[in-house]
């Protein structure tokens, strides 16, 4: 029998200690790890956002809520499609309460709490600084570029900030890393040839290498000294992109392998985002669909560009394979793809409709790296739908600016829209931007006129004019509907929307950048009308509809009454027959039907309704 020493039994002893002593630490990890995943949404590296993927609030996946917004529609040229916008509106679209002319702290955009501890791919890791975690991003200020009526946003002022931070959980206390003084997209482009600058900033003090790390970005805005609040809306705008943390990394990680759309796909009608199927032909069509494309790797790639053009039943009824293509890398050159089967494409297609079809259709833009090696697939789709409803946008529903009527008697605003034939005007949808301490919702008219001389194409004869209305705040870029007394039956021919101030206040109307209607969009001051300089499109939206059977013949003095009208929860039919009640909207269709004398309307949205009692009409308002 072979004999152990007591000096082999104790290596051995220790040897199985120190086995169990890792065994342990790895199942401690393990299961600080679990009981933490439980208790909370747990993130881990790579920690990446290009915002390309989603539209509106940030994801709760990643952020915490906040003011900002995640949009398509305030960069100018930004990094890849989507951005996240930082400005001195609340997520309601308000400003903020405690706004100043001194400065504030606005918007923040704070991160959920990143697992800096250790990582879980592609094996489970203790992290350390020693790992070179790095956190860059995209900045870029607000404003544009160019000539003062074409820019995009607001610039933030010499006063204004944006700072990050990093939340120190131990001290439970946030210090900051970074921040940028208010500026202009020119300065930043003269100084570095981007529209965005790339920021890195290392992770070193071992304070932050914990289960709770976070950052955080905070926007420090003000309003400006101006005699009417009624002009101040949003402003002081930062434009944030591409947030990308993770391991192994150093400040040469400049470059990400990734082919993208620049900016989102638009219309393909010259002048409308949305207009009515029986007022389009094929003459509103674009020419050319132009894309802004571009390759963030260190070097040449190939890159395939295509779109469809689908129906709501997901049909494909066009097509384009623009091939494949090199594309230069934009940060060795500054350039976008050049390309004109992929950015500069002839459009021969026209969509083919009816006087009553009410239809979308999906235009779907795809540019893919060759090989399929993309860091991010989400930024290779652009998507826009092309509506044909009942009612004339020219605007895309994202105001990034203000327009409206000056503080003067006699002020007036318009825009034009064109009918091919008869139509009847049912209301007219506007979106009012919030201003400070709401000093834009006060009094107004609304009027219909019509433009008599063919050459000047002017608002010189009036067709309708409304009660005393008020503005209506509801959300961010969420419109508000303005019935009209009666629905006006409009001719052939161009018409007006027009808006006037019943006190002589600015009226401030949402302004959309990307999409100019300014040779449509008419101002009046004094006698004169004329055309409004600045580039975008008022999100001011006329709806139409088709009149009823009995709708011209109304009657309003019968042994039949109903009550209240306007009606808000309960209609309630006031006669001792038997009643048979129809309620229809504005294109005649039946959207409740009953036999009773007390009718819950609760389900049915705002507007006008025609109510048929034992087949008597009577107009119907519903508002609530």
């Amino acid at each position: 029998m072979r004999m152990t020493s007591r000096k082999t039994i104790v290596k051995k002893s220790f040897k199985a200690i120190d086995t169990l002593r890792c065994f342990l630490c790895f199942t401690i990890l393990f299961v600080t790890f679990s009981q933490k995943a439980t208790a909370q949404r747990d993130v881990f590296l790579p920690f990446l956002d290009d915002f390309s993927a989603y539209s509106g609030k940030v994801d709760a996946n990643l952020w915490t809520n906040s003011g900002a917004v995640v949009n398509s529609n305030y960069a100018y040229n930004s990094t890849t499609i989507g951005v996240v916008t930082l400005d001195i509106l609340d997520i309601n679209g308000k400003i903020y309460d405690n706004a100043s002319i001194y400065g504030f702290a606005a918007d923040t955009l704070c991160s959920q709490s990143i697992r800096l501890d250790s990582i879980k791919e592609p094996i489970l890791k203790r992290l350390m600084a020693s790992d070179s975690v790095y956190l860059s991003f995209f900045i870029q200020p607000g404003g544009g570029m160019g000539n003062p009526w074409e820019r995009l946003g607001s610039a933030p002022s010499s006063k204004d900030s944006i700072i990050l931070q990093f939340y120190n959980s131990t001290a439970d206390s946030w210090a900051t890393v970074w921040s940028m003084r208010g500026t202009s997209l020119e300065k930043i482009y003269d100084s570095f040839s981007v529209y965005a600058l790339n920021v890195l900033i290392p992770i070193t003090q071992e304070e932050y290498f914990n289960p709770d790390f976070r950052f955080r970005f905070i926007n420090y805005g003000s309003l400006d000294n101006n005699p009417s609040y009624t002009y101040v809306s949003n402003k002081g705008q930062w434009n944030i992109d591409y947030v990308y943390l993770n391991i192994n990394r150093s400040y040469q990680d400049s470059t990400i392998r990734d082919v993208a759309f620049v900016q989102t796909c638009k219309t393909f009608l010259k002048n409308f985002t949305a207009i009515p199927s029986k007022h389009f032909k094929e003459e509103y069509m674009i020419d050319t669909i132009f894309n802004t494309i571009v390759n963030l790797h260190s070097s040449t790639l190939n890159s395939h560009y295509s779109y469809t053009i689908q129906d709501e039943n997901n049909s494909v009824v066009h097509s384009y394979n623009g091939g494949y293509e090199n594309i230069v890398s934009y940060p060795q050159t500054h350039q976008f793809q050049d390309a004109k089967n992929h950015t500069r494409v002839a459009l021969d297609y026209t969509f083919s409709l009816s006087d009553n079809d009410w239809k979308k259709f999906i235009i779907t833009h795809i540019v893919s790296e060759g090989v399929g090696q993309d860091n991010i697939k989400t930024n290779d789709t652009s998507r826009f739908t092309q509506t044909f409803e009942n009612y004339f946008a020219y605007d895309d529903g994202s105001a990034e600016s203000g327009i409206g009527v000056e503080p003067a008697n006699g002020s007036m605003f318009a825009v034009r829209y064109p009918l091919l034939k008869q139509d009847t005007l049912m209301a007219v949808d506007i979106y009012f931007n919030c201003s400070w301490q709401q000093s834009n919702l006060k009094p107004f008219y609304l009027y219909i006129y019509s433009a008599t001389n063919d050459t000047l194409l002017l608002p010189d004869e009036e067709l309708y004019a409304s009660q005393k209305l008020t503005p209506v705040f509801d959300s961010l870029n969420k419109f508000s509907r303005f019935y009209l007394d009666e629905p006006l039956i409009l001719p052939k021919g161009e018409f007006f929307v027009v808006l006037k101030s019943a006190n002589a206040t600015y009226m401030n109307i949402g302004f959309d950048q990307n999409n100019d209607a300014s040779p449509f969009t008419f101002e009046k001051k004094g006698n004169q009308w004329t055309n409004v300089f600045l580039r975008g499109s008022a999100m001011i939206r006329p709806y139409f509809g088709y009149r009823v059977v009995g709708m011209d013949n109304i009657a309003e003095k019968t042994d039949i009454k109903f009550y209240p009208n306007p009606a808000k929860d309960y209609i309630y039919i006031d006669t001792p027959k038997q009643t048979d009640t129809k309620i229809m909207d504005i294109n005649g269709r039946i959207v409740k039907h009953s036999y009773d004398k007390t009718i819950n309307i609760d389900d049915l949205p705002n507007g006008l309704y025609i109510l048929q009692i034992n087949n008597q009409n009577k107009k119907l308002i519903i508002t609530k």
